[in-house]
């Protein structure tokens, strides 16, 4: 693709959606009826994806652009675990027959943060309510700051296989600015912990278009993140919506690079991503 065509949506700092269809298509008119009937019409013989979303984080990071919001009180995420496990029931009632799931993903927000008891009983739900495949793959969200041996115990027991954490950037200049400190080392802990409980099956998200980051600090994160030996990696450019992201307000926009620099550190990933094999 040419240059400038790249630049010319570089620049747009557009967000990302993970979801389908895209937040522009929800709509109010779409109730529980039409709900169940999308759910009735899945054919029996199709192999479904679950999605679990923890809206519920411990400390606010300034780039976040998930629905998530902060408590430090086991009282909320305790009611919406609740609330998880209802949903749960209701749509493989809607789904009728036992259904085969190939994929669970557990995202958020910082889906640890509902505890090991909490995840035993939602994974347990699920595998009494769906025929869950012998190779399903099983994914949760980790935030390595937030994450202890008895958490990976407790992922280990539940069935997940696969660990994505997010790292975004190891430039200390740059964590500051986005209000996410987080070492090598501990990141590097936590993986070594996941792969003893025999989660072997690593991701490891990161960032562009920080404030402060540069095209080297780009360059030396992607050097420390391949130390991990991640299978997987997803890079991600941030987008500045301070509009719609209040708590992107905090960050200085004087500090933000560019679309031709963020172009430059895309690249750079890339190509240091690609001499490594991925």
């Amino acid at each position: 693709m040419r240059s400038d065509i790249l630049l010319r949506y570089e620049s747009q700092r557009v967000p990302r959606y993970t979801s389908y269809p895209t937040a522009p298509h929800f709509a109010h008119d779409i109730g529980e009826e039409g709900y169940r009937r999308w759910l009735a019409a899945v054919p029996e013989t199709a192999s479904l994806s679950l999605y679990l979303h923890v809206p519920y984080c411990r400390q606010l990071c300034w780039y976040c652009g998930c629905h998530t919001k902060i408590t430090r009180r086991p009282e909320p995420v305790a009611t919406y675990c609740r609330a998880l496990r209802r949903e749960i029931a209701m749509v493989a009632g809607a789904l009728g027959a036992q259904r085969r799931v190939a994929h669970i993903h557990w995202g958020g927000g910082t889906p640890t943060i509902v505890g090991a008891d909490d995840l035993a009983l939602i994974m347990g739900e699920i595998g009494d309510l769906f025929d869950i495949a012998d190779d399903a793959e099983a994914a949760a969200e980790i935030d390595p700051r937030e994450v202890n041996p008895e958490t990976v115990e407790a992922l280990a027991r539940a069935g997940v296989n696969r660990a994505s954490l997010g790292v975004q950037t190891f430039d200390a200049t740059v964590q500051r600015a986005i209000n996410r400190t987080q070492t090598l080392d501990e990141t590097r802990a936590v993986v070594a912990a996941l792969r003893s409980a025999g989660i072997d099956r690593i991701s490891v998200d990161l960032l562009y278009g920080l404030p402060h980051q540069t095209v080297e600090a780009c360059r030396s994160t992607v050097d420390s993140v391949l130390s991990l030996a991640p299978d997987r990696l997803s890079v991600f450019g941030y987008a500045h919506l301070p509009a719609r992201l209040k708590h992107q307000r905090l960050i200085d926009e004087a500090a933000l690079p560019d679309g031709a620099e963020r172009l430059r550190q895309l690249l750079a990933i890339g190509k240091e991503l690609r001499a490594a094999g991925y």
